[in-house]
């Protein structure tokens, strides 16, 4: 077997003497360097498996080395090391591609486990890419799209992708790139509706700026060759549209004469929209839309060959239970109809995590039934005859809490990958974020202290504060604002998981939907060991029901639901909401998007006890005079739904997944942090 090829790149060489030494006994081929334009040479010349990157080195800063071997080298796997690492550098360099980011001093060991991790997942995604090579899953049996998949591979044209969002465009763009006679050419995305316009501009157009980028280009000896994968093009910027429209005329023209500096092989662009609509009402190039739609592909949605969703079904599971020896879950005939009435608006993606979900119970479920399936799957298919009405009742064991249930027990879960979310806390003001990183089984969800190394368990002992969010502390580490991650965690059912952090949880712009991408983005792990389910058989309470009083309860239920009741001033004043948990997909629409808010006396009096410094117009719903003052609302209830997002967050520091009706009536942190203590004293 081929030996592992590492690089490291360091100018301490007591470092790298220790690290070559425990590298070579492990059974790598170890390579080092001591300054970055030395290793960006030695990377063109004979490139690693993995680069050990120091932030602090001579020659050349450790970040611009790895923009420069992301640029031409996407697949590389990347470490970063610093001994001045902050929340900032650390979010900075994963963002950049950076497999992980370890901190000086570290132990051997911890770095042996993150080579090895990071080769592992490196290998794994190169199967991925390899898989089905000819088409993806989706469209392994659709004749037209194979055939314009084939079509677009034999040029290198530039070719449009349509189709509604999650119906598996970049699917369709690796395809076509896999197939193309300059398959070994990089394939580079970039999501116009977030990227900055300079940053698409430097990977479309020549530059002519001097310095450190074009000469870490000149010592890699690599030539601007790369395919280029723009999505939502729509929203590209106006003055963009026009130069890469006048671009692609004048090689549609004259193929040999690139005046205009256009660096890639090929373009190819993807958009949910309707772009002949936007074009001829002004909101689109219209030029720019002539040449993309020469050569177009429009991908149908879910909906329009929902018939061929069984063999969808089968496809799948054969691809994911590949190797493991298990025989995959069936589908009965009720549940098969469910999802042929349902109407798929997040489409192959959607059914996707859909299939997910069904495996997390693992191999001991043999046949999906329609009570399996989510709320909203039922409810596409309720006038169906005799179909089920509702999820079976409780089998009323005697005892108090149980984490027994008769279906299969859950499988653990955790991410595939690092991923990381840059922000400000929402009480400090101060410049934050996180990065959430892959645990093993049986690790729970536990917080680390970016700076130090400590870390706190997201359990309920390590409670230190209710004051306006739940703070967790342990020794000289504390971590507030917990509540929006946890919840998605909850919902997500996300089990094991090391989030890494400084003071406090970014507050983005107020909800959780930014931290349901987060994880999206990581992809989800299946683990071997068992996840049981928090299953509640007697009711609890918190707080006084004397004269309205704040306080919450939880009872038995078949399912995990939230009824709350608030009353507050004007805009807000009397209002109720339920919601059932029927998959993340439900969490991630109903509650998750739900904004923080306060009052304008409430910010001031917040602001002179230290609290809300990092409140912004963008990050909070501000509300005065009786009305909103600063937005408008994502739902009419968007309050009420805030406030169920808060108690799905605190009720996971129980360490499980709840099943239990929770009735909350005014309450807030400290009454969700009293019903849990409540609970576990009775275990005791």
């Amino acid at each position: 077997m081929t030996k592992a090829r590492v690089l490291i790149v360091d100018d301490e060489k007591n470092i790298v003497a220790s690290l070559q030494d425990i590298l070579s006994d492990e059974g790598y081929e170890v390579g080092s360097s001591m300054d970055g334009l030395d290793a960006l040479e030695k990377i063109q010349t004979d490139p690693p498996d993995l680069v050990l990157l120091d932030i602090w080195i001579p020659g050349m800063d450790g970040i611009e080395v790895l923009k420069t071997i992301k640029t031409y080298y996407p697949e590389m796997a990347v470490l970063i090391m610093s001994g001045h690492g902050t929340i900032e550098t650390a979010v900075k360099a994963t963002k950049l591609g950076a497999y992980n980011f370890i901190e000086k001093p570290f132990s051997l060991e911890q770095v042996t486990k993150s080579i090895a991790a990071a080769l592992r997942d490196r290998k794994n995604e190169a199967h991925e890419k390899s898989w089905n090579s000819e088409i993806p899953f989706c469209f392994d049996r659709m004749v037209e799209i194979k055939k314009s998949i084939k079509a677009a591979a034999r040029h290198n044209k530039p070719i449009l992708i349509l189709g509604e969002s999650g119906v598996g465009k970049e699917l369709i763009a690796q395809s076509i790139h896999r197939q193309s006679k300059i398959r070994e050419l990089p394939l580079i995305k970039l999501n116009c509706a977030v990227r900055p316009m300079p940053s698409i501009q430097a990977q479309l157009f020549k530059s002519s700026a001097k310095g450190l980028r074009s000469e870490s280009k000149k010592e890699l000896g690599a030539p601007d060759r790369k395919i280029i994968y723009l999505t939502n093009i729509e929203t590209l910027g106006k003055s963009l549209q026009e130069k890469l429209a006048e671009a692609l005329k004048a090689l549609e023209e004259n193929p040999k004469d690139n005046e205009t500096g256009f660096l890639p092989a090929r373009l190819i662009a993807a958009s949910s929209a309707n772009l002949a609509e936007l074009a001829a009402k002004g909101d689109f190039h219209p030029g720019l839309y002539e040449i993309l739609e020469q050569e177009s592909l429009a991908i149908p949605p879910l909906r329009e060959y929902s018939n061929r969703i069984p063999n969808l079904i089968q496809t799948y599971f054969q691809e994911f239970l590949e190797g493991d020896g298990s025989d995959a879950p069936q589908f009965d005939s009720e549940a098969l109809e469910a999802l042929g009435a349902y109407s798929w608006p997040g489409n192959i993606k959607e059914l996707r995590g859909l299939l997910e979900q069904m495996m997390i119970p693992g191999t001991n479920r043999h046949t999906i039934m329609l009570n399996d399936l989510p709320t909203k799957f039922r409810i596409a298919c309720e006038e169906a005859p005799g179909v089920p009405g509702a999820i079976s009742s409780n089998d009323g064991e005697s005892q108090s809490l149980s984490t027994k249930e008769t279906s299969p027990p859950l499988r653990q879960r955790t991410l595939k990958r690092s991923v990381v979310l840059c922000g400000s806390g929402l009480h400090s003001g101060i410049k934050t974020g996180l990065i959430l990183q892959p645990l093993p089984p049986g690790s729970g969800i536990i917080f680390g202290d970016i700076s130090s190394g400590h870390t706190i368990p997201a359990r309920l002992e390590n409670v230190q504060s209710t004051d306006y969010s739940t703070c967790l502390g342990k020794g000289p580490s504390s971590v507030a604002t917990i509540e929006h991650i946890m919840a998605v965690l909850h919902m997500y059912r996300i089990t094991n998981l090391l989030i890494k952090i400084g003071d406090e949880a970014p507050v983005m712009d107020g909800s959780a939907k930014d931290f349901c991408q987060l994880i999206e983005d990581g992809e989800f792990e299946i683990q071997d060991e068992e996840q049981e389910e928090l299953v509640i058989r007697e009711k609890y309470s918190f707080g006084s029901m004397e004269n309205g009083g704040a306080h919450i309860s939880i009872e038995p239920a078949d399912n995990f639901i939230v009824e709350y009741h608030m009353e507050y001033p004007e805009p807000i004043g009397i209002c109720d909401y339920t919601y059932e948990f029927s998959g993340s997909e439900s969490f991630k629409a109903a509650i998750a998007p739900a904004r923080t808010f306060g009052f304008m006396h409430e910010v001031a009096q917040l602001n002179s006890m230290g609290f809300g410094a990092g409140g912004k117009l963008d990050n909070f719903i501000l509300l005065g005079d009786g009305k909103v003052l600063n937005t408008e609302l994502r739902y009419d209830n968007e309050f009420v739904r805030h406030k169920i997002l808060d108690i799905i967050g605190d009720l996971y520091l129980l360490g499980k997944p709840i099943r239990g009706l929770v009735r909350a009536h005014k309450s807030g942190h400290t009454q969700n942090i009293g019903l849990l203590k409540n609970i576990l004293t009775s275990l005791s």
